[in-house]
């Protein structure tokens, strides 16, 4: 995806969080958000894109989570790691479900030392994962604990000022403890050197201009009739249809920023005219994209 595109999508970044739930502060790459505590209205009832990590712990309840095209039911003492640029959806039941999320953008990570001095709890950052797992009870009270801890302070003052090192290092310790589950997410799930995973993150990369099965199954070095038959075998869709999905969930992205015409949106997802993409869209989206735009 090209940094153009990646422009176009800042909709729910962190200045615009703070926003939302109301409080004004200087430091914007780092929140702790408490489901219990802060407003949700905000949140888009539609696929967003943010530019900075989660790391979403559930204390209660169930929290339903999409991103990009896979769907996770959370529950209580699950935590999940999504990275920047992942199209997410998010729904829960208000007073029923209780989570926190830490969310930070890459710039704080590097300024934080953590890219230098810890470099193997970073790592899991970057290799476009979607990992999640269950904590037991006691680590999910010192997550919880550690969380409300960073929130006071940074809530304290509109600056942090001499809080911020106190801030980073508690910070460095939650990573370090999150860190423990998501060496047990790669044992457990022995994704990485899998066909999907590795059809998922070339998806993830080329969505944009290349919709040819044959480009995938290519650069996987197998024939496309047998990834096909590995993603509907493992995930009950075809390569086919996690390329079509891709497309439509990027689509509904554009189509919630109002600032784009059709033509500007047919353009980015590289369609030939805006008639084809309308055509496509209304095959696979179930509804021309005007009358999904009206319905946001």
């Amino acid at each position: 995806m090209n940094s153009k595109n990646l422009k176009l999508l800042q909709d729910m970044e962190i200045p615009a969080i703070l926003k939302g739930i109301g409080i004004e502060r200087q430091m914007t790459d780092l929140l702790v958000y408490d489901s219990l505590n802060h407003a949700s209205g905000f949140l888009p009832q539609k696929p967003f894109r943010s530019r900075h990590f989660s790391v979403i712990i559930i204390i209660k309840g169930i929290l339903n989570l999409k991103v990009n095209l896979f769907e996770y039911h959370l529950t209580e003492r699950d935590i999940i790691i999504i990275p920047p640029s992942a199209i997410r959806e998010m729904d829960w039941e208000q007073g029923q479900a209780h989570f926190i999320s830490l969310l930070f953008t890459p710039d704080f990570l590097r300024t934080s030392g953590i890219l230098d001095k810890y470099l193997g709890i970073a790592n899991f950052m970057k290799e476009g994962l979607i990992p999640y797992s269950k904590a037991n009870q006691a680590d999910l009270k010192v997550l919880a604990q550690l969380a409300e801890i960073i929130k006071g302070l940074m809530d304290h003052e509109t600056e942090p000022g001499n809080d911020l090192e106190v801030i980073r290092n508690l910070f460095k310790a939650t990573l370090l403890k999150v860190q423990q589950y998501y060496n047990q997410m790669e044992t457990d799930h022995e994704l990485s050197g899998t066909i999907i995973y590795k059809f998922t993150r070339l998806l993830s990369e080329n969505y944009f201009s290349r919709r040819e099965v044959s480009f995938y199954s290519e650069k996987l070095h197998i024939h496309e009739k047998y990834l096909s038959q590995v993603l509907k075998k493992k995930t009950g869709k075809t390569a086919r249809q996690y390329i079509t999905e891709m497309i439509i969930l990027e689509a509904k992205v554009l189509l919630g920023d109002r600032s784009l015409s059709i033509k500007q949106i047919a353009d980015l997802l590289n369609f030939e005219n805006p008639f084809h993409f309308s055509r496509f869209f209304k095959q696979y989206g179930g509804m021309p994209p005007t009358q999904y735009r009206k319905g946001l």
